[in-house]
């Protein structure tokens, strides 16, 4: 690829980011309610414990800044360490920022938008599959990321009694993702897509 070639690139690389960002800015809020069934089923699953519940809390600084509020209610006693647990009936709150949640779902968009072709159809089967893949990595991490925020405030409680709990798997989780692991599965989709499209474009 020659330098003029990249330059234009990137430059379109640039818009994509753009406009996916605003995007996201402006149909945020009904993109992510949109997927609030998908996203209780998973952490029922993950932490079956736990009822959980979410909004949407609008910023007071901002009309277009909204966290996603989780409150989980406790079914059963969640054991912490031989002298504590959490008792049920009692409510527990986290909260994730609703843009950073959708930082996967721009840097995937950005690459497959902006990725060579040769027909648009190839593009419109390109953006299908990239949405797809752009809800299953947002269930993958914005669950955990929840989950593992009311755990690990636990995690130090249990650790400081006998006996303590091992440490929810999902909290790993949420720390590989929170240390840019979101930003590897979004680059990971991208390419999965494109390599999934090349065979049924040769099929």
């Amino acid at each position: 690829m020659s330098r003029p070639e990249l330059f234009v690139l990137t430059l379109k690389g640039l818009l994509a980011w753009l406009v996916l960002s605003g995007l996201v800015l402006f149909l945020g809020e009904w993109l992510i309610i949109s997927l609030f069934p998908l996203l209780k089923a998973v952490m029922i699953s993950m932490a079956p414990d736990l009822s959980p519940s979410l909004k949407l809390l609008k910023s007071a600084q901002s009309q277009l800044d909204y966290s996603i509020e989780l409150s989980a209610w406790v079914l059963r006693p969640i054991y912490l360490n031989a002298s504590h647990f959490i008792p049920p009936s009692n409510v527990l709150k986290s909260s994730a920022h609703l843009l950073h949640s959708f930082v996967p779902f721009v840097i995937e968009g950005s690459i497959l938008l902006v990725w060579p072709l040769q027909h648009w159809r190839q593009r419109l089967l390109l953006i299908g599959l990239g949405l797809l893949t752009a809800v299953l990595v947002i269930m993958a991490t914005l669950p955990a990321q929840l989950l593992g925020k009311l755990e690990i405030s636990f995690q130090d409680i249990a650790e400081a009694g006998s006996n303590p709990r091992p440490v929810p798997w999902f909290v790993d989780w949420m720390v590989f993702c929170e240390l840019d692991g979101r930003w590897l599965f979004a680059v990971v989709a991208a390419w999965l897509c494109i390599g999934f499209q090349r065979v049924l474009h040769r099929t």
